[in-house]
């Protein structure tokens, strides 16, 4: 899948509050995407397949056209392929098709036509169009937002086992948003996207586990589902990480360690570890000596990423 949506996880971190929703592609998604290689095929033969009428060229053709593998890129060319075999019913060309009306790929923004295009995929069943159709009702992208409508499209694609919508199914229920609060839900969820190594919800089950929210208080559990996370590059764990060393209360008060997270997740856009390293830079918590070494933690953190 060629188009991708907007990444918007909330990042609050000060307390251990849970990441948000997230408005992006699934691991494997964007893994495939990465693996994309040139066409082999001979372009001529794909064309002359697309124009009479096969869909599977038609997509694969529009796909190329999009990236720009093995041909030009050219977003009008790529809607035009993807609007043929749209209207052959192909779901994931009428996903492809809405996205790019929502992003203005090749043509005007029109959030009408994506959630036509969109809505027709997701009728089918096709899970990347169930997942942006919660997205929309989650934004109010295009309908009127709806927490409720959110919550069913995301619940439909977490039942196919997309794991950002496991994610988000876990978090409406975490904090009662569209459905009745169920912790036991929240955290079932929660374990299944955990479980394909998703990062966002191995971090909030980490939490729900360290503090007893929902479950029976389990800190080995989880610190070692927030180290994982953090291993995995996300900033909010890598944050929590920092100050959990810097108050010393769950963890072994470490400074080094505390500043070497928080440069991680400075880096990777975290307010919270930002004002950490700036507030331990102010009191002279460390000195030269400390900072190198937390800053040679850091980088041996990040090659394990």
């Amino acid at each position: 899948m060629p188009l991708t949506a907007i990444f918007m996880a909330l990042v609050f971190m000060a307390l251990g509050a849970p990441a948000g929703a997230q408005t992006g592609m699934s691991s494997a998604e964007a893994l495939a995407d990465q693996q994309r290689v040139a066409e082999t095929m001979d372009m001529g033969v794909l064309k002359r397949q697309a124009e009479a009428g096969d869909v599977a060229s038609q997509l694969r053709l529009a796909d190329d056209y999009f990236v720009g593998n093995g041909i030009g890129q050219d977003y009008t060319q790529a809607l035009h392929w993807y609007q043929k075999a749209a209207e052959q019913g192909s779901a994931e060309a009428q996903t492809e098709l809405g996205v790019a009306y929502y992003k203005g790929y090749g043509v005007a923004v029109d959030y009408d036509k994506a959630i036509y295009w969109v809505r027709k995929a997701a009728d089918q069943g096709y899970v990347g169009a169930q997942y942006y159709m919660g997205l929309a009702y989650d934004n109010g992208f295009g309908v009127k937002a709806d927490l409720t409508q959110a919550f069913g499209w995301y619940k439909k694609a977490a039942e196919q086992g997309y794991d950002i919508a496991q994610f988000n199914v876990a978090t409406l229920y975490e904090a009662g948003d569209g459905v009745a609060q169920n912790y036991d839900l929240a955290v079932m969820w929660y374990g299944k996207a955990a479980a394909q190594g998703h990062a966002p919800s191995k971090y909030n089950l980490g939490n729900l586990y360290l503090t007893g929210t929902g479950v029976k208080a389990d800190r080995s559990r989880g610190l070692a589902l927030i180290r994982e996370a953090a291993g995995a590059g996300f900033a909010l764990a890598q944050s929590r990480l920092a100050g959990l060393y810097y108050e010393g209360d769950i963890l072994p008060r470490d400074p080094v360690k505390a500043y070497g997270w928080a440069l991680l997740a400075a880096n990777g856009g975290d307010r919270v570890a930002a004002d950490l390293l700036a507030s331990m830079d102010s009191q002279h918590v460390l000195d030269e000596a400390g900072v190198r070494q937390a800053t040679e933690l850091a980088n041996s953190y990040a090659l394990r990423q």
